[in-house]
């Protein structure tokens, strides 16, 4: 059976099976207590509250700018000061070009990703390079990789599900400031543009 039956009002009312979790590769980033700590300070800086636990309400999507998984997760793992502070940025997902998806921070805990949202977004990154071309290149380059792809959208819908995600709330880093949740007590903007507005309406078309 493909669903549930409930009665309401007398009407059969059948709910969508949950979405299958897709196939993840789990190859976590060091995230002991010292990043934590140094999430919760950052979180206390810019968005008021001291915590790094996370409580997902929207999804970013993000391009590496790299050539490999290997170079991105190194990025992320090695935890550097980013405009002079800490915690290092990090994602929560990357999906390589090959469609395999890598998990590297759990979904309780906060990745500093995309300012001004790090407080409420799950990131995924997908790896790209720009090789001196524009990011509507990049994105487009993603869209048009069969397997990336569409072991991103899959990874999408299942985090939607889970977490009741509204569409409207996968955006791209390159909407992050204009979105309604966005927050930052320091007045710090994105200067990011990956993935951007019309790239994200045709993602959202195929999910």
């Amino acid at each position: 059976m493909r669903g549930l039956v409930a009665l309401v009002s007398g009407l059969a009312v059948f709910a969508p099976p949950a979405l299958a979790r897709p196939p993840i590769v789990q190859d976590r980033i060091p995230y002991g207590p010292q990043r934590r700590a140094e999430m919760a300070s950052y979180s206390f800086r810019h968005y008021g509250s001291a915590s790094w636990r996370l409580t997902p309400r929207v999804i970013v999507l993000h391009f590496t700018d790299g050539p490999s998984y290997t170079s991105a997760w190194s990025t992320f793992a090695s935890d550097t000061s980013q405009l002079g502070e800490l915690p290092g940025v990090c994602a929560h997902f990357i999906v390589d070009k090959d469609g395999t998806i890598y998990q590297l921070v759990s979904l309780r805990v906060r990745c500093r990703h995309a300012i001004g949202l790090n407080h409420v977004a799950i990131g995924i990154e997908m790896v790209q390079e720009t090789a001196g071309h524009s990011s509507h290149w990049a994105d487009q380059q993603i869209l048009g990789r069969r397997r990336q792809i569409r072991s991103a959208l899959r990874l999408v819908r299942y985090l939607r599900a889970r977490f009741k995600i509204a569409i409207r709330d996968v955006i791209g880093h390159a909407m992050a400031n204009g979105h309604r949740l966005f927050r930052d007590d320091e007045g710090w903007t994105n200067d990011h543009d990956d993935w951007i507005a019309s790239d994200v309406r045709a993602f959202r078309r195929r999910l």
